[in-house]
């Protein structure tokens, strides 16, 4: 009653201008506000009230399924402000209190969860530093307010500028404000609205003070299976004098059924998808992620609404935003994106990446070099130790036939060493010849070196088919530094370029292009067919292009990059998307996609597009392919020249000494002779040959017949 009287009290005083004597005597401007509250609002019931409703929702809305929970304890963030108005202030010291008396005796048997605590504090500002090691993020909040304006200010300037900020963390907002007890549902529904708009927060329980001692408790029921994406306000239940309400039982009950419900059963997502195929084919419906969406999709039953572009994943600005796809999570148009997409150091520190369920690795691609001539294959079919290995069994077979059919009893004309040459040399390219040796001994030799004459010809000529068919490449450009030193311009996408920013690869940094002639595209693919620029590419993108015969891709990787769906910090369903892909990780199903498109798609389109063309690509021997047999029968025939004319030197001087030993054999003979004759009847018979006289014939004259 007293509150009344001093409320009409003050109200005059105000009215009648009569109160600035009482506040301000010096006659001044007031520039301080005393707010008084009424007895029941303030004292140890109302704070305490409080403490213990936010103490036993609190283990109630922080209690993860088994499934869900982690192998260490988890860390609770408590949000401490300064200047709050009683009873918020009071309460937030008693729960504090009460929050570090479990953290020191963990054997307190009456609650259920155990946390890590941590504190953030209005008192100055915090940078959100970077560079700094890895910090595990914070699973739970509570914030103890007493208006939506000073909440906006701790999430904005102090909570979410920690190293630990955790926007999928669950939320525990206990709001206390005597000015507003009978608006509790337009309250929550701007709490949950702005930090779902401003910070991407979804799991948000609320604790309304409708009375001094009283509590609505509150959730954000957005992802309900029933209406989702909705936002309306749930209640689970009330809190009276420090008591859930109907029972804790109960509230636990319709917590496990909001639990339950929010799910992303019947939600509609929305993708933004870059065309890069074979990940997201150009129609939007065709690909390798698109098909393990769809895999995800029908099991979590969910609807997507996706949009495909041209456009990359993004790169922040100078200004701090982003662009590209990225942009477009940020700004609330995509709930995440794919496309061959993976999160680097830069995007996960703003962005959340799945789990990887595809890898695909990255290299150059230049320039095939231009088709070797076919003369020049056929030289190049051996090494050069080879053919000087054949050149050297020839003539060391060549020696070995001569020095045979030279001590063996073989007739004069075989012992020739011209002819022996030439016989070498026809046998070891597997020609027939008529100069074969007579005696058995030098023909078991010739039919050896037939044999290996045949076997060498059957070599050379199995290769010289599979060399008319595929002469080869010249030399290949493989080197990014050849390709620098040949003036050729590299580059590609333009988030791949930060892999080069460090101090060995800096000169590579400085000289790639970002430019879109550079993106890995059919029409940009065309150009690097003919040398004009180099290309930084995927292969699994290659290997399913029509021009990937067309390409060399240097034999080294640059980097593997793995796959992964890249969504908005705090995005609610990552644990069910990442269940899922575990699930068809263990039971095959990536390697079988991955191997169908390798095996399948690539090599079955390879020969689909090989066989209308198999009549045109028949090979057509033409005097470029004769060049090689040309040449070798060219060195053939020169060195049987060299044969011969060595043979011709060395005629003359052995002529004339075959010549003196022959005259001297015939004046030997004739003096035999002119003994024996002188010598008739010495008592020895003597052979008498009767030669048939010589008869010859006179061609006989050819009639004319008129």
């Amino acid at each position: 009653m007293w509150w009344n009287y001093l409320s009409a009290i003050v109200f005059l005083l105000q009215l009648f201008d009569l109160g600035q004597g009482i506040v301000n005597p010096s006659n001044q401007t007031a520039s301080t506000v005393i707010f008084m509250l009424p007895a029941k609002d303030i004292g140890p019931d109302v704070w305490k009230a409080g403490v213990d409703c936010l103490d036993s929702f609190a283990q109630i809305f922080f209690y993860r399924k088994p499934v869900e929970r982690f192998t260490r304890a988890y860390n609770l963030m408590l949000a401490h402000a300064f200047n709050l108005s009683s009873p918020a202030d009071q309460i937030q010291e008693g729960f504090s209190k009460r929050i570090n008396e479990a953290a020191t005796d963990p054997g307190e048997p009456h609650r259920q969860e155990l946390f890590q605590m941590r504190v953030v504090s209005d008192h100055k500002v915090r940078e959100k530093t970077k560079n700094m090691g890895e910090l595990i993020l914070t699973d739970n909040y509570v914030i103890v307010v007493d208006s939506v304006e000073r909440l906006l200010g701790l999430m904005s300037r102090y909570i979410s500028k920690m190293r630990s900020w955790n926007p999928g963390a669950r939320f525990l907002v206990l709001f206390h404000n005597p000015g507003v007890r009978n608006r509790p549902w337009h309250v929550a529904s701007q709490i949950f609205n702005e930090l779902m708009s401003s910070f991407y927060v979804h799991r948000v329980a609320l604790l309304y003070a409708n009375s001094s001692t009283n509590y609505n408790l509150l959730v954000n029921d957005y992802y309900s299976n029933v209406d989702c994406r909705i936002l309306n306000v749930q209640s689970l239940g009330q809190c009276h004098d420090g008591q859930l309400y109907p029972s804790p039982s109960a509230v636990h009950a319709s917590m496990l059924d909001y639990v339950s419900g929010f799910s992303p059963r019947n939600c509609t997502f929305f993708v933004c998808a870059s065309i890069s195929a074979p990940f997201v084919e150009a129609d939007c419906i065709v690909g390798l992620e698109m098909r393990i969406l769809g895999f995800m999709k029908n099991r979590l039953s969910f609807d997507v609404n996706q949009t495909c572009s041209w456009e990359s994943r993004g790169e922040m600005d100078s200004a701090g935003n982003w662009n590209g796809l990225l942009g477009k999570v940020t700004d609330n148009e995509c709930d995440f994106i794919i496309g061959g997409h993976y999160p680097d150091n830069e995007v996960a520190d703003f962005f959340w990446g799945s789990d990887t369920y595809l890898q695909d690795a990255h290299t150059w691609y230049v320039k095939l070099a231009e088709r070797r001539p076919a003369w020049q294959a056929m030289v190049g079919i051996f090494e050069p130790f080879t053919w000087l290995g054949f050149i050297l069994i020839l003539v060391i077979s060549w020696l070995f036939w001569f020095a045979l059919v030279t001590v063996l009893p073989e007739p004069k004309y075989y012992q020739q060493l011209s002819l022996t040459a030439i016989n070498a040399l026809a046998v070891s390219i597997s020609i027939a010849i008529q100069e074969r040796p007579v005696c058995e001994a030098t023909r078991v030799f010739f039919m050896a070196l037939t044999l290996y004459g045949l076997n060498v010809v059957a070599t050379y000529t199995s290769k010289m088919i599979a060399t008319f068919q595929d002469p080869g490449y010249l030399q290949q450009v493989d080197e990014l530094t050849e390709v620098l030193a040949a003036g050729i311009p590299y580059g590609g996408h333009e988030e791949n370029r930060d892999w080069f920013e460090n101090e060995d690869d800096m000169w590579i940094f400085n000289g790639y292009n970002t430019s879109p002639e550079f993106i890995p595209q059919t029409e940009n693919l065309k150009a690097v067919k003919h040398g004009h620029r180099c290309i930084l590419s995927n292969r699994m993108y290659t290997m399913q292009s029509a021009l990937a015969d067309d390409l060399y891709a240097f034999p080294h990787n640059v980097f593997s990059s793995p796959l992964q769906m890249i969504m908005k910090a705090g995005f609610p369903f990552l644990f069910e998307i990442n269940s899922i892909i575990r699930l068809m990780r263990d039971v095959g199903i990536f390697h079988k996609i991955d191997a169908d498109f390798r095996y399948n798609n690539t090599y079955l389109n390879r020969i689909n597009k090989m066989r209308p063309h198999f009549a045109d690509t028949a090979i057509v021997l033409t005097t470029e392919h004769l060049k090689g047999p040309f040449g070798i029968l060219v060195v053939g025939v020169f060195c049987a020249a060299l044969t011969f004319l060595g043979e011709l030197m060395t005629r003359h001087w052995r002529c004339q000494l075959v010549t003196q030993r022959s005259r001297q054999r015939k004046k030997r003979r004739r003096t035999r002779r002119r003994i024996r004759r002188k010598q008739p009847k010495d008592g020895h018979w003597q052979r008498q040959v009767q030669v048939a006289p010589v008869v010859r014939f006179t061609p006989v004259k050819r009639r004319k017949v008129f």
